[in-house]
């Protein structure tokens, strides 16, 4: 889920805070949607370690292969990746 669709699901769950507030005692409302985020969190954290997972395995796959090709490939994604990561983390400033 992108950074928008996260957003999205939690302001359409915090609209229907708003809009049931009058209606409900607001410490269960509270305790309820409190809830409600912390699962559409665990749910994302989950999906994302579970892509890192199969990430990892296809790497060390590829790594593992008798194949030379594959394993070249294999090195040129994690270098790419690594970059990748080294451009997205950098601060400004730093």
């Amino acid at each position: 889920m992108a950074i928008e669709t996260f957003r999205e699901k939690v302001h359409a769950i915090l609209q229907d805070m708003l809009n049931e507030s009058a209606e409900v005692d607001q410490q269960e409302l509270l305790n309820a949607y409190a809830n409600v985020l912390t699962q559409l969190h665990a749910d994302e954290a989950h999906r994302l370690l579970t892509e890192v997972i199969n990430d990892a395995r296809t790497r060390l796959d590829a790594r593992l292969s008798p194949d030379p090709l594959r394993q070249t490939i294999a090195t040129m994604q994690t270098t790419v990746q690594d970059l990748w990561r080294s451009l997205w983390n950098e601060e400004p400033g730093r």
